[in-house]
């Protein structure tokens, strides 16, 4: 809203984001059952790219992507729970220091953060079934509480139509860069719309269940995310949304009354445990695969005996994700994985045309609806919101950026060496 600041624009970037996952979803269809194997992205990019390509790919999930993101949704997890305990507040510093001219604070809400990591984690490290169980109850009380909040808003909510007038206002609006980066709050609200790809390896049937899981579930998360977004600036006028940190709470409040906030930013607060929760799920899959392919350490190959799971994988993703927690706000986590999500994500759905050349013998159980527009579609914008990012905070986007780059000696270095453990 604070780039965007009108009903339609808002709606738009909301709906375009949702075309952009469905295209990705479409994309990684066709790619996940033709090579049905745990390692998601980066089993695709090798394939089509190389092993350098795939190696970086890995590199990045690991250094940046993954972990970054558990990072960033950790810190946005500790900041709503302030809400029902005032102490996770950021302000309660009990440590401070600089090291190498960046300021690190650590907070009682900074060790709460790694607390969570560590116990989902955990709960990772004991099984895929608990992780599943757990996924499973997160996302339907997610899916009911936004359905009740879309009914309630609708049928008893405080609003007004006014809202929407003027639908378009575009004369604030001087650079189509705002829009790029606009639309990554949205990319990561859309997360996890290719999160089955990464268990492929342990899904039955995957040339037949996986196709129809990632399109019925994004279908179902653009129809929910567009009509809670219609209930919002029904409460709300876009205007005043700027610069809130939980509009969710701000437009339930004006539709329902204040009493409400409280049970609004629970529903929030469960949404965003669960977004962490799939996201340590699915990171440890890319890290096993690469270390089968003896690109990265050996012992992260490792299967737990008794419980089945990639255990060292999941331990050093927990470690390096509780380091970043320490390293930076929100934002700055947020704006430090964006660039390199859309960059690796473009690279992704882009495999699907690179593999049709490359590859055209390969078994495809499933091909994609609108060759070569759809991945077309999303490799553009996926460029387009990575530069609208670079453009926006360009230090902080450019610090992703080096450390992918800084990827390339270590893969020779690996090579070389044949260090694999």
């Amino acid at each position: 809203a604070a780039t965007v600041p009108s009903p339609g624009g808002v709606l738009l970037i909301w709906l375009l984001g949702g075309l952009l996952a469905l295209a990705g979803a479409l994309s990684c269809a066709e790619l996940s059952a033709s090579l049905p194997l745990a390692g998601g992205d980066y089993i695709y990019i090798r394939e089509a790219y190389g092993k350098l390509m795939g190696f970086l790919s890995g590199w990045s999930s690991f250094l940046v992507t993954f972990s970054g993101s558990i990072a960033a949704i950790a810190v946005g997890f500790s900041s709503f729970m302030s809400y029902f305990f005032p102490i996770l507040g950021s302000d309660n510093v009990f440590f401070s220091a600089a090291i190498i001219g960046h300021s690190i604070k650590v907070s009682i809400g900074t060790v709460f953060s790694i607390v969570t990591v560590l116990i989902l984690s955990g709960i990772h490290y004991a099984g895929v079934r608990q992780g599943v169980l757990l996924q499973n109850i997160l996302t339907t009380l997610k899916i009911g509480s936004l359905l009740g909040i879309i009914l309630l808003g609708v049928l008893v909510g405080k609003g007004s139509t006014e809202h929407f007038v003027p639908f378009f206002d575009m004369s604030k609006v001087t650079d189509l860069s705002v829009f790029g980066a606009a639309f990554i709050p949205v990319i990561f609200a859309y997360a996890g719309w290719n999160a089955v790809i990464y268990l492929a390896g342990e899904v039955k049937q995957p040339e037949r269940n996986l196709p129809r899981a990632l399109v019925r579930a994004n279908l179902l998360v653009i129809l929910l995310y567009l009509a809670i977004n219609v209930v919002y600036i029904y409460g709300v006028p876009v205007t005043e949304m700027k610069g809130a940190l939980r509009v969710s709470e701000v437009a339930t409040t004006a539709l329902l009354g204040y009493q409400t906030s409280a049970w609004i930013t629970a529903i929030i607060t469960v949404s965003i445990f669960g977004a962490l929760n799939v996201v340590i799920m699915l990171g440890p899959r890319i890290y096993y695969a690469m270390a089968q392919d003896g690109v990265f350490f050996r012992g992260l190959a490792r299967v737990h005996p008794t419980f089945g799971t990639p255990s060292n994988a999941i331990v050093l993703q927990a470690l390096w994700s509780c380091i970043l927690v320490l390293t930076g706000t929100f934002d700055a986590l947020f704006t430090y994985v964006s660039v390199i999500i859309s960059l690796f994500s473009a690279l992704t759905v882009g495999s699907v045309i690179v593999l049709r050349f490359k590859r055209p013998d390969l078994k495809r159980p499933y091909k994609l609806w609108g060759y070569p527009f759809v991945p077309l579609f999303f490799v553009l914008v996926s460029l387009w919101i990575a530069w609208g990012s670079l453009v926006s905070k360009p230090w902080e986007s450019f610090g992703g950026v080096i450390i992918v780059g800084l990827g390339i000696p270590a893969y020779f270095f690996w090579q070389k060496r044949g260090l694999k453990g």
